[in-house]
């Protein structure tokens, strides 16, 4: 029971599950064959109308397939919107000159809609383009089209011919027809395209252009067509027999027909006359100017003015300006100069136990020590100055001399800076200028002792006349606590100021000018080709000709 009960459950999703497999299956199976049922049959693309197309670079008896002919048609819409583009002011006009114009251009001047190629695909819009060329008597175009499947170009030749209904158009055989004759005749002779083997000349106006439907010989038939309506059936021309074959136009436009073969009238064509052109020359006059100005004195000016040099040929050239710079005095200003030098200075005390009988110094480290009785004391060193230039305590003026390097203070000798030396200078110093000192010398003595409790001096006395000698030793006497200043060295800078010339550029200017009198012009005159009478006055081609 629980089976049979399972089973009727599990059969309709099994069922469904198959069917839809089915339908998937079908539906891509369907997908892969229809296009092939149904693709599109491929047809002779070799009509009249891309004859152009046959003969260029895709010249072939049968096209093969849709994509070639989509390719061709866009290439064929492109060559004819192009062709109605170029009209005669927007021709190249010289030979070897180009001019080009875009699938973009194109579309953007509504001469075509977009070209969609066989994927349905816009094609290039820049890439594809239209080139067109002078050449020596006609005109080269070039069209090329690039699109998602392919790009290639085609080449047409195209000149201005009396059969185009535009600026240019295509060239034909030299057995298509040529108008001869003039529009005021009734009946104009004009000759035309091959049938078979036979060549007719055909009569008529120019715009009536017919090939008859069938010939009275093998050898060539003479057709007169006129434009003029129930034309006399009965009319001989050319010395023939005329009789009418057909009514061609609503306008009821009589043809006949004359076998001028077996009488030997039938007309011949005219030798095409040879082009006449005349040719573009050209003179120009200069113009006429007053005599240059002599050049004005030379006067101050910027330094960033220019220079105006222009050629005396040119016929702008009105007004020149020289230039003429030299280094001056401009001022002066004061230039500072500074020196240092290492000068001794008290820096601290020291109370210390010392001889009663010396006084004691401390200078760089080193202990000095004095008698007591001198009355030089060390101490008057800081009381000098660079305007005292003379003794003072334990302190004797020694005179001022000049040094190229500072002089550095020593324990016996003290320098005081009295001023800067410029006698060497010039103008300006390039380097420091010397420098004065006044130098002072210690007259206290001083005798190096290892501490203040070394008695100091030691005094010998010897006695000349007698055998023996003596020496006295001065004794440190008590020891008591002293005041003992300590010197040690310090940095000196030292400034002096000085007028100076301050010197720069200085730039002047000269100018002159002249006036115009008369402007000069260009004439153009158009004559035959080696026109001497107008080479010998100057007169030169401008590269431009035109029919007679």
């Amino acid at each position: 029971m629980y089976t049979e009960n399972y089973e009727r459950k599990g059969f309709p999703i099994r069922d469904f599950l198959l069917k839809l497999l089915l339908i998937v299956i079908f539906v891509v199976l369907l997908c892969w064959l229809l296009p092939k049922f149904i693709a599109p049959k491929i047809t002779n693309y070799n009509n009249s109308k891309n004859n152009n197309l046959a003969n260029s670079s895709f010249s072939s008896t049968e096209l093969s397939g849709l994509s070639s002919q989509i390719f061709a048609d866009n290439l064929d819409k492109m060559k004819e919107a192009a062709t109605s583009y170029f009209t005669k002011e927007r021709l190249p006009k010289e030979i070897g000159e180009s001019k080009k114009i875009t699938l973009k251009d194109m579309i953007e001047e509504k001469l075509l809609v977009p070209l969609i190629d066989k994927n349905g695909k816009e094609c290039n819009k820049t890439k594809s383009y239209v080139k067109i060329s002078k050449l020596d008597d006609e005109y080269l175009m070039k069209v090329n089209l690039s699109c998602s499947e392919k790009e290639d170009y085609i080449l047409v030749h195209m000149g201005c011919y009396s059969y185009c209904e535009s600026a240019i158009c295509d060239k034909k055989d030299s057995d298509d027809y040529e108008i001869r004759g003039s529009k005021e005749t009734s009946i104009v002779p004009f000759y035309g395209t091959k049938s078979g083997s036979t060549k007719y000349y055909y009569y008529g106006g120019s715009t009536t252009r017919y090939v008859p439907t069938s010939t009275s010989s093998s050898k060539g038939a003479v057709y007169y067509i006129t434009n003029i309506n129930n034309y006399n059936t009965t009319n001989n021309h050319s010395g023939g027999s005329g009789s009418v074959i057909n009514n061609i136009t609503n306008n009821v436009i009589n043809i006949i027909v004359n076998n001028c073969h077996q009488h030997g009238t039938c007309p011949k064509p005219d030798p095409k006359p040879e082009v006449e052109y005349i040719y573009e020359y050209s003179k120009t006059t200069g113009a006429t100017f007053t005599k240059w100005s002599d050049w004005t004195a030379w006067s101050k000016t910027s330094c960033d003015t220019k220079e105006i040099n222009c050629s005396t040929a040119d016929p702008s050239c009105l007004y020149k300006l020289q230039m003429y710079k030299r280094r001056e005095k401009v001022g002066s200003y004061q230039k500072a100069y500074t020196t240092s030098h290492q000068e001794l200075t008290q820096l601290a005390t020291y109370n210390k136990k010392s001889c009663s009988n010396f006084n004691y110094v401390i200078i760089d480290n080193t202990t000095y020590a004095t008698t007591t009785t001198t009355t030089t004391t060390y101490t008057r060193i800081n009381t000098i100055t660079n305007t005292t230039a003379s003794s003072t305590g334990g302190w004797t003026y020694a005179g001022r001399k000049s040094y190229a390097n500072p002089p550095r203070d020593t324990a016996g000798v003290h320098y005081k800076w009295a001023g800067a030396d410029y006698s060497y200078c010039g103008d300006t110093c390039t380097t420091l200028p010397n420098w004065y000192y006044d130098t002072y010398k210690y007259s206290g003595g001083l005798t190096k002792v290892s501490s203040t409790t070394t008695p100091g001096r030691t005094t010998t006395s010897t006695s000349t006349s007698s055998s023996t000698s003596s020496s006295l030793q001065v004794s440190c006497g008590a020891y008591v606590y002293k005041t003992v200043p300590v010197y040690g060295y310090i940095t000196k800078y030292e400034k002096a100021y000085r007028t100076e010339n301050l010197y720069g550029d200085v730039c002047y200017k000269s100018t002159k000018d002249r006036k115009k009198i008369t402007d000069g012009k260009t004439q153009t005159r158009w004559s035959v080709y080696n026109d001497t009478s107008l080479l010998n006055d100057g007169w030169v081609y401008t590269g431009k000709k035109r029919r007679k």
